[in-house]
């Protein structure tokens, strides 16, 4: 009975009443020819549909991949030491992508060294020019100099009164002018100067040629070439005075340098090549053939050991305050670098200058231990207050962040703005990044750096208490200074920090490549440490 009164239950009669047979279905009346065509077509769409499934499942992959990698960053300002860090990362744990990269330098090394010789057969000229011209204007030069008066000093109360790093007019540092020093007899050079001078002008078109292919980062930033309205004390702020909104073509500069370059175009010039100098390639740029460059330089070879081994010219240097940086030690290694086979050593890269021009991203992938083929993506940043603006991007998920303060530039200033004492440019930055709240779970490391220059300059007499005034009486030693300033710059790191952080820091030399790879290894034993422990996993 009931069975009688059941409901018959729907059913789909034939294929022809599912809508997507029906629309799957080959039209009627199909020709052979047109059905090959239609098959044809539907096997490249089915081609181009798995290719799109294999590219969403690639990049979901690589996203989930790129989380578990290690984001550090590699702040401080300009020459503190951070693209000489990223060396020393890819040297201790990456040494054999290390070697496949450190013959690109070698045109770096040469321009470094060249420059260097233009640079003094500039102050020559000058002196030499003046000289026909009755007295002698050698002259300590005290914006660069580290003999300059008192008046220059800054005390860590000024500091504490700027957290945001605008001063006052009172707080500003004072542009130095060069000082005649008449106590100075006039120095005599002879003809020999003159005919050194012109055999070794061939150097300036080589000089140009170099600055041609290695591009802007082969330019330093000066005073003179820096547009104050361009500038930030720190990532953080607005504008450099915080007084006015940025202008609209401050802002397009600015998001121009948010650009991350993974390599810059010289290295790819180069291809990184690891060949002999017969088959090394030549520049793209300009036409410029770089075995040509290196024919001149070691045509130059004897010139340049007289110039720098010349009592006359180093007296010069000397009174000039002419400062070579670290490339003066290549100087000590002419009949090496200046030979038409020269292929660089660890240390001759380790020294190489080039400025870092926005966010350069490189992709550290270790090469032994534990940590064999895991990857750390590291961040080098261009140091000037023209490029901090661009930092704040990549502060959002970083895992740690490794600043760099040179500890010796206590008594110089910036580059950019001689209104500006180094060393107290680096303690607002400090304070401003472990002030933060965006970087409140990021591990933040100190490395005081360039510590064998502080030893030499306190060695050499300049007094620590007459530019930093809260120094005191304290002794006037490289090692006492030292911990005063790691005292303050950990201070500064306890009462900012918007919640408990330990504090990491570190006196290094980064040039020092053996101490450096220990204190780097350290470093990446710790930072895991702390990745592993937010992961939860230890």
């Amino acid at each position: 009975m009931l069975s009688s009164l059941r409901m018959p239950v729907p059913r789909l009669s034939n294929e022809g009443d599912d809508p997507l047979s029906i629309f799957m279905k080959p039209p009627p009346y199909e020709t052979d020819e047109e059905r090959t065509d239609r098959l044809r077509r539907e096997a490249e769409e089915k081609r181009v549909s798995d290719q799109i499934d294999e590219y969403i499942k690639a990049e979901r992959a690589a996203m989930k991949k790129k989380r578990s990698d290690i984001k550090l960053l590699l702040l401080g300002q300009s020459e503190s030491g951070k693209s000489t860090t990223l060396k020393n990362f890819q040297l201790t744990f990456a040494p054999k992508a290390w070697r496949e990269e450190r013959t690109s330098w070698r045109a770096v090394i040469q321009f470094n060294l060249v420059r260097s010789v233009n640079t003094i057969l500039d102050v020559l000229s000058k002196e030499m020019l003046s000289a026909l011209g009755g007295g002698s204007t050698a002259h300590l030069n005290i914006a660069q100099s580290s003999s300059r008066p008192p008046s220059g000093s800054w005390s860590m109360d000024a500091l504490d009164a700027n957290l945001d790093g605008n001063f006052s007019s009172d707080d500003e540092q004072e542009v130095y002018q060069p000082i005649p020093a008449s106590t100075f007899p006039p120095l005599k050079f002879t003809s020999s100067h003159s005919l050194l001078k012109l055999r070794l002008a061939p150097l300036r078109s080589v000089e140009c040629d170099l600055k041609t292919f290695l591009g802007a980062g082969s330019t330093e930033v000066t005073a003179s070439t820096s547009d104050i309205s361009q500038m930030v004390a720190t990532p953080f702020d607005i504008d450099y005075r915080g007084s006015a909104p940025p202008s609209a073509s401050l802002t397009r500069r600015r998001t121009n340098e948010f650009a991350v370059r993974s390599h810059a175009a010289w290295k790819r010039s180069l291809g990184m090549h690891t060949g002999s100098s017969k088959t090394r390639p030549s520049s793209p740029k300009a036409g410029l053939d770089l075995d040509g460059a290196t024919e001149v330089i070691a045509g130059c070879k004897d010139d340049i050991k007289m110039l720098w081994h010349d009592p006359l010219i180093q007296e010069l240097l000397k009174r000039r305050g002419v400062k070579l940086g670290d490339s003066a030690a290549y100087f000590h290694h002419v009949d090496r670098i200046a030979n038409r086979k020269y292929e660089p050593s660890d240390d001759d890269v380790l020294r190489a200058r080039l400025r870092t021009l926005g966010v350069q991203e490189h992709k550290l992938v270790f090469e032994h231990s534990a940590d064999a083929g895991s990857t750390w993506c590291i961040y080098d940043v261009g140091g000037s207050r023209t490029s901090r603006a661009a930092w704040l991007p990549f502060f959002d998920d970083a895992h740690a962040i490794l600043f760099l303060a040179p500890i010796n530039c206590f008594d110089e200033q910036l580059a950019e703005d001689p209104r500006v004492n180094r060393l107290q440019d680096s303690m607002i930055l400090w304070k401003s990044i472990v002030s933060s709240k965006l970087l409140t779970g990021c591990s933040i490391v100190l490395f005081l750096n360039k510590y064998d220059l502080l030893v030499k300059k306190l060695q050499s007499g300049v007094q620590a208490r007459d530019f930093v005034t809260n120094y005191g009486d304290r002794e006037n030693d490289a090692a006492v200074f030292a911990k005063y300033m790691r005292g303050k710059f950990k201070t500064l790191l306890k009462d900012l920090s918007p919640k408990p952080r330990p504090f990491y820091g570190f006196l290094t030399s980064v040039i020092d490549q053996q101490n450096t790879g220990l204190t780097l290894s350290y470093l990446r034993d710790g930072i895991l440490r702390e990745h592993l422990k937010k992961a939860e996993i230890v």
